[in-house]
């Protein structure tokens, strides 16, 4: 008896399906199309297959794929016959490479979602100043907004002017560390959100979005654009039923439904870059915060793909960390890249609440290292050695050599660190770099609440822990301004 077909199988089984029937051109001028439940269509793009062929084709593939195949003849289908011209236009797919016992190759896929669609978004290319940093993470509890805090803080310190955005709608925290009472603006993200899918948004809605933080200390600024407002406080009882609707789409600002490239309703992370672009005035921020949500979620993608920004990706040094990221990575491995704009190098990981060992902290980086040359700088197989992951248990040989951290020093040209200076990895020279940094351990920041005890955001407190976020931050906020000025 024949195993039931599940989804992982589904699209392997069907691409077979085609090579055998139809050929290796067929894969490489074709796509399939996957619906928002999951079926499959392969869509044909020429003439060359006839009704009969398509017929013939489909019935196959109901036989090999129920269910994963629509049953009502349309398996196998054109454009034309599913009254789609988007489907006409190869470019809309991504190329995907499966690995799979039916069938080792590249296909082209369309990929339809209610809900998920902007991690299949084309990163958006670096955005223009200010600078946008996002604050992400797999798992919450890893001090992604405390690190947020401290950088804002510093940064004022400096006298420059910061925009700080929660986005996590659903555990919201800017708002109370860094707005105390009377500083809470009337509407939060969420407002915006649900109100700007009804339409337009007068000037006034945005100025009530905005609370003015105690952080900058006479320098700088810090405003703060906090997940939920004072009107939403006002009404508890309403936030769920906005929440459900905030990551909806809805229409564009002028009504209309055209807000990206395939003329679909706005989605979430097409929200979000409107309300950059009506904030993000150069002359009034030099730098722009955003706190993701944790996890995989859609309003994740938004900030991690949608909006062209610097990532960092925060993480402890646990298991759940590592299969987290196992899984974001390898998404956006799938992602394509630009040559004179490739996200990839705007990547930041950082291990939180590190131990102060550098040592000890080495063996996060190794772990995180292999997950990024795995996924996303793959290593030549001329430099590769047979291993087996030691996260996950499977073979790697394809991408990474294992080393001992002694041999390690010479291999990357890295400057092993003392407790108290950076524990940065580099990769190969033929290899972009991608930075993995540390925060260490701190006691003083274990129950961070900036309102009671301001001296936690005291440069002189926050330095030993947040030393290297805070340098590497300083030179690239730094070096987007000198050369906006340029």
């Amino acid at each position: 008896m024949n195993s039931p077909v599940r989804f992982d199988d589904s699209l392997p089984i069907f691409a077979a399906l085609i090579l055998r029937e139809w050929g290796q051109t067929a894969i490489d001028n074709n796509l399939f199309l996957r619906d928002v439940t999951g079926c499959l269509t392969f869509v044909t793009l020429d003439d060359k297959p006839s009704a009969n062929d398509r017929i013939t084709l489909a019935a196959k593939a109901l036989e090999l794929l129920t269910p994963y195949v629509d049953g009502n003849g349309f398996a196998v289908a054109t454009p034309d016959e599913l009254f789609d011209d988007r489907l006409k236009n190869l470019q809309h797919a991504r190329k995907i490479h499966l690995t799979d016992s039916a069938f080792n190759g590249t296909v082209n896929l369309v990929d339809r979602r209610m809900v998920g669609a902007d991690w299949l978004r084309t990163p958006a290319p670096c955005a223009a100043p200010p600078m946008r940093i996002v604050f992400a993470s797999i798992k919450g509890g890893v001090g992604r907004s405390t690190a947020l805090c401290v950088l804002a803080a510093d940064l004022a310190a400096q006298g420059r002017r910061v925009l700080a955005i929660d986005m996590d709608l659903e555990a919201p925290g800017l708002g109370n560390m860094l707005l105390p009472d009377g500083t809470l603006p009337e509407f939060g993200l969420l407002d915006y959100l649900v109100e700007h899918s009804f339409g337009p948004l007068d000037d006034q809605f945005y100025v009530d979005m905005i609370g003015p933080s105690w952080l900058g200390g006479g320098r700088g600024r810090v405003d703060v654009i906090p997940a939920i407002g004072l009107r939403s406080l006002k009404h508890p009882a309403n936030v769920l039923a906005k929440i459900a609707r905030a990551y909806l789409g809805g229409n564009a600002p002028d009504g209309s439904t055209d807000a990206n490239a395939d003329n679909d309703p706005p989605s979430f992370a097409d929200q979000m870059s409107q309300l950059l672009v009506r904030l993000a005035d150069p002359l009034r921020y030099d730098v722009i915060l955003l706190d993701a949500r944790a996890g995989l979620h859609e309003t994740t993608a938004a900030a991690v793909v949608g909006l062209g920004a610097e990532i960092f990706f925060f993480g402890l040094d646990q298991p759940q960390t590592f299969a987290g990221y196992e899984l974001l990575l390898a998404h956006m491995a799938t992602l394509p890249t630009a040559p004179d704009d490739d996200w990839r190098d705007r990547l930041l990981f950082i291990q939180a609440k590190a131990p102060a060992d550098a040592i000890k902290r080495a063996a996060f980086s190794e772990k995180m290292e292999a997950l990024i040359r795995k996924h996303l700088w793959p290593v030549s197989p001329s430099n590769t050695a047979l291993i087996a992951d030691p996260l996950l248990g499977h073979d790697m040989s394809d991408v990474i050599r294992k080393i001992d951290p002694a041999e390690l020093k010479d291999t990357f040209e890295v400057e092993w660190a003392t407790p108290e200076e950076t524990t940065d990895i580099t990769l190969d020279d033929d290899d972009k770099p991608t930075q993995i940094i540390a925060i260490t351990d701190d006691s003083r920041f274990q129950a961070f609440d900036p309102l009671t005890d301001r001296a936690a955001l005291d440069k002189r407190v926050y330095s030993t822990a947040f030393g290297d976020l805070l340098e590497i931050t300083r030179d690239r906020v730094n070096n987007t301004l000198n050369q906006e000025h340029e």
